[in-house]
């Protein structure tokens, strides 16, 4: 094992320590690299190897990090269960989608195509459903999809789908557009 894996494995561990263990918690890397004892420069390099590894996520552009389930099971740590009910899911506070955003994201996508065979609408509310649909395909292209832009877009189709009177979508939509 090289000096770099093993710095690399000891700011895996600190970011797990200081998030204690959760996934959602955001910490800074400038932090997490002073309690190894590295400086801002050294912190922010160790922590992009990490990000282009996909074992921690840059949550805020001012240094706010999070481990991914990836960098727990590199760690020997499983990742918590998703929750199955789209109730209780919610989208993370970065703002990029990260991993679960977007496997929540994809669900929501085919609860949403599966409503839109359903409504009887006129043809420019179902034309403007569709194009919304779309735009959220596109920003899932990106690299780095931006959360405020789906959420935009979420919130358009929440009121679209309500217009419609298609309620099981519109339901599903609720928990994730506030």
């Amino acid at each position: 094992m090289s000096f770099d894996d093993l710095n690399s494995k000891s700011f895996l561990e600190e970011l797990y320590r200081q998030a204690k263990g959760d996934m959602q918690t955001q910490v800074s890397m400038y932090d997490v690299g002073a309690a190894m004892g590295l400086v801002k420069a050294e912190a922010g390099s160790l922590a992009e190897g990490l990000m282009v590894e996909g074992l921690i996520e840059l949550r805020t552009l001012s240094g706010g990090i999070s481990i991914t389930g990836e960098g727990l099971a590199s760690l020997g740590i499983s990742a918590p269960a998703t929750p199955s009910k789209n109730d209780d899911q919610r989208f993370s506070d970065g703002p990029l989608l990260n991993a679960a955003d977007r496997e929540i994201l994809q669900r929501l996508m085919n609860v949403m195509k599966t409503g839109v065979s359903e409504l009887r609408g006129e043809y420019s509310q179902l034309e403007e459903i569709v194009i919304d649909l779309k735009t959220i395909e596109i920003q899932l292209l990106s690299p780095a999809p931006k959360l405020v832009v789906i959420r935009e877009l979420l919130r358009s189709l929440h009121h679209s789908f309500q217009i419609n009177a298609n309620l099981k979508v519109t339901a599903t939509l609720k928990p994730l557009i506030t």
